[in-house]
């Protein structure tokens, strides 16, 4: 309903545009770093996985959670996130993103460090 609100005629301007006009220029940022390297590798989120239940009551920690994957989808790239570690017995995620229409690159390394390390072998305990 939010989303309908600000496309009406009298928003359209004021939060649309400028919106994409920031989208563009994210996406441009990564065109330029994707010049110089054929991936970026990065945590997928500020924070280990939370332990089942915990964060119910905070959705807003739950929602800023994701803030490392907005870039990518944004730009409209490909990525992906793959175990790399478990930090208190909580896994954590690395992610691998590439540019457009990389896909086969990003399996390419993510099976590439799969090989390498048995992270994605392991559960946190209590899980396996």
């Amino acid at each position: 309903m939010t989303g309908t609100y600000v496309l009406s005629a009298g928003y359209y301007d004021a939060y649309y545009l400028k919106a994409q006009r920031v989208r563009a220029l994210i996406s441009a940022d990564f065109e330029r770093a994707f010049h110089e390297i054929d991936v970026l590798i990065g945590p997928t989120t500020p924070t280990p996985a939370f332990e089942i239940g915990a964060k119910t009551a905070d959705p807003v920690t739950m929602y800023l959670n994701d803030i490392y994957t907005i870039g990518a989808n944004l730009a409209g790239l490909p990525a992906i996130s793959v175990p790399c570690g478990l930090v208190r017995g909580l896994p954590v995620g690395m992610q691998i993103i590439g540019p457009h229409f990389s896909e086969s690159r990003l399996f390419n390394v993510a099976h590439r460090y799969q090989l390498e390390t048995d992270w994605h072998r392991r559960a946190p305990p209590g899980f396996a």
